[in-house]
């Protein structure tokens, strides 16, 4: 039944990839070292570093950060994208973005504020906007 002559497949967790699969629900955080797909519904903020592709069915309601991000569903909050962002033209965002690169195509429904600038300014650009509200906070009192 088993052949010893056969070599064993040696997982490489560094190259992983995830699904999160249809009909998948969750309320939580989410990180993730590889890439990851999204199929289900997930309430809470997800963590990429690789390439994070939302399926059709799927719908995020929380903060994205990711290197590379595919939006094929619906995606309702703060999406951080170093590289490319792609809004397929089944997409939904509402939400502001912060990206590298953004590809919106025709049919896709955007509703935010988009900033574009490389990586390191998203983070600068954080920064800035906490330091503003919480000015406007002890302005306010």
């Amino acid at each position: 039944m088993f052949n010893s002559s056969k070599k064993a497949h040696i997982f490489d967790s560094s190259n992983s990839n995830s699904l999160f699969g249809k009909g998948t629900s969750m309320n939580g955080d989410i990180s993730s070292q590889g890439d990851i797909r999204i199929d289900g519904q997930l309430q809470g903020n997800l963590q990429v570093s690789g390439k994070l592709i939302v399926g059709e069915q799927a719908t995020i309601k929380g903060e994205i950060k990711a290197n590379q991000a595919e939006i094929y569903g619906k995606v309702h909050g703060k999406l951080i994208v170093d590289e490319l962002l792609s809004i397929k033209g089944s997409g939904f965002v509402e939400g502001d973005l912060y990206a590298g690169k953004l590809n919106i195509e025709p049919t896709a429904t955007f509703n935010g504020v988009c900033h574009m600038s490389a990586p390191a300014h998203v983070v600068d650009i954080h920064k800035e906007e906490s330091s503003k509200n919480e000015l406007q906070n002890v302005a306010s009192k």
